[in-house]
């Protein structure tokens, strides 16, 4: 750890003379003649976000089109987070820059590079003991690779992004789109951004920037909001009251949390309330679900149409979130195609949906 890791960005005048995020009413113009909002939600999971890149390039083969160009709206915690917001990222023309294929194919080199210690940093924390596990540089390095100098205001998607700010001690969800009349400073650096949300403080130690006279610390929200399908069904259902909504959801493999039930914090005193800590983003990624589905389901006598599809199969064997060896990577690319192989049919049948 050395002292460039908490020195104080000031990203003001990068971002003074940077295009606004876009108005609500422009996006409901922009959809004024569609009949269907189509919705990505990826969750967090550290080094299983590769397993729903296998799901979109499945996806991607089948209409011709990149995943950032199926869907009008994407929502992603942690991981999800950079991997949508990789996906939104314009090209040259009216299309995406990556498809989730282009991030598959350099995902392991990229994330080995991210998930980085050297000797002395490991030596010296005592393995993440007495500080964060890796170091940012080679985390950063690669977001800048993808991001560059882009802002959130020139995503070509509609992407949403939970963060936690440190500095007001606050949940919060981070648009490209802001409502009428808002006279907050909404727009960052894509790398700050996406760097932040994806960064929980026991693996990499936070970055702090200025903007004006505000100062920013964000990370990831994992522990509170691991699952931003609830957020983004609001958002949508308020800005398209009378229009459907199909909801993507694509897990991203594991049993973490096989390993707790909610009997452990009854039977278990201070031992059960750690693995509830423990298994906290996992159990908030299946609160989440539930919600949406209990919506749906309460929903269903106004006739609200909301089509949410959850892509997910069941593993048989452990997926840890944190390791990069050649072994778990073996284990999550063997289960990414299983999921696409047990939700084939699923698949193909949106595939359809999506371009049709």
């Amino acid at each position: 750890m050395t002292a460039k890791h908490f020195a104080l960005l000031d990203r003001t005048e990068h971002l003074q003379d940077k295009i606004l995020l876009k108005p609500v009413a422009k996006i409901r113009e922009e959809y004024a003649n569609v009949e269907t909002i189509n919705i990505l939600v990826l969750t967090g999971g550290g080094v299983r976000g590769l397993i729903p890149l296998q799901v979109l390039a499945e996806l991607e083969e089948l209409t011709g089109k990149k995943a950032g160009e199926l869907f009008d709206f994407m929502a992603g915690t942690s991981t999800g987070a950079i991997n949508c917001a990789i996906m939104a990222l314009p090209d040259s023309g009216h299309g995406r820059k990556f498809a989730a294929a282009d991030i598959l194919r350099d995902y392991v080199p990229n994330i080995r590079e991210m998930f980085f210690a050297p000797w002395h940093h490991k030596f010296l924390t005592l393995f993440g003991l007495f500080g964060p596990r890796y170091l940012p540089d080679g985390k950063v390095k690669v977001l800048r690779g993808y991001f560059g100098d882009l802002t959130l205001a020139e995503v070509a998607t509609n992407l949403l992004v939970p963060v936690y700010n440190l500095v007001d001690n606050s949940l919060q969800i981070i648009r490209n789109w802001q409502s009428k009349g808002s006279q907050d400073y909404t727009n960052y650096l894509l790398l700050d951004l996406i760097h932040g949300a994806s960064n929980p403080p026991f693996l990499f130690s936070p970055q702090a920037f200025l903007i004006g006279d505000q100062k920013k610390v964000f990370i990831d929200p994992g522990v509170v909001i691991n699952n931003p399908a609830e957020v983004i069904l609001l958002n949508a259902r308020l800005m398209f009251p009378n229009k459907k909504l199909r909801i993507v959801q694509i897990t991203n493999g594991g049993n973490d949390g096989v390993n707790y039930s909610h009997q452990h914090m009854a039977e278990f005193g201070a031992y059960g309330l750690l693995q509830y800590l423990v298994n906290s983003p996992i159990i908030s990624s299946k609160f989440s679900t539930d919600l949406v589905f209990e919506y749906i389901k309460e929903t269903a006598e106004l006739e609200l149409d909301i089509d949410f599809i959850c892509l997910d199969a069941k593993c048989e064997y452990k997926l840890s979130s944190g390791d990069v060896s050649d072994e778990n990577m073996d284990k999550i690319k063997k289960f990414a195609k299983h999921l696409v192989n047990e939700n084939s049919l699923a698949i193909a049948d949106l595939a359809k949906k999506l371009i049709g």
